[in-house]
């Protein structure tokens, strides 16, 4: 039976799972879930996930929530993308610590401002804005010298980091001014499944 996804297009962390089951191969199904209405604190979906957020994937009998959670159980379910030996593994579970703490909310805050809020108070959107910049440094200097954030092939944690940094210039950010990153974003976007958020999860008419 095919997995079940629960998001929304418009959600980084729904895009990581969904990008993820693309890049794997693996058949899901989608299911819109409308934030603006409310749809993710209803009882029902509480009852998929206690913290009332997308995404979340039905795989059998079991509910996963948590974007970051999701694909280390799918990179160990499916056997891939896990991040290779014990060393490979710890790396690619710093990333996606680093990605949900740093860079998450210095590339979504300010896509979110300049999408839905442009009266947001200019000093709070320096703020994440400064935050994104930093992040963005970080990810250049940890793609020095090699094509992936853990060595020679993407883990669970190039998905997790891409599926933000792919729209960081909704928030405003000029990628040219990170050469490592925007090569590393057109490599990733050239694997094989990586598709863009409306080709894998299409809003509902």
């Amino acid at each position: 039976m095919a997995m079940t996804l629960h998001g929304s297009p418009l959600s980084f962390p729904t895009y990581k799972v969904a990008l993820m089951l693309s890049m794997a191969g693996e058949p899901f199904t989608f299911k819109y879930v409308n934030l603006r209405q409310g749809e993710h604190k209803k009882p029902e979906f509480l009852a998929m996930n206690r913290f009332g957020q997308v995404p979340v994937l039905v795989d059998g009998e079991q509910s996963y929530c948590q974007s970051n959670a999701i694909l280390l159980h799918l990179a160990e379910r499916l056997g891939k993308f896990g991040g290779g030996d014990a060393a490979g593994q710890r790396t690619t579970l710093e990333w996606l610590s680093w990605e949900a703490d740093q860079l998450l909310p210095g590339i979504a805050r300010p896509r979110f401002y300049k999408r839905f809020m442009q009266d947001a108070d200019p000093m709070l959107v320096a703020h994440y804005v400064e935050r994104g910049e930093g992040a963005l440094k970080t990810l250049e200097a940890g793609l020095a010298g090699q094509p992936f954030l853990g060595g020679q092939t993407p883990s669970v944690a190039d998905i997790s980091v891409y599926a933000t940094v792919v729209h960081a210039a909704e928030g405003g950010f000029d990628l040219a001014r990170w050469p490592l990153v925007q090569a590393w974003v057109a490599r990733m976007g050239g694997q094989p499944g990586a598709k863009p958020a409306p080709d894998l999860m299409p809003m509902p008419q």
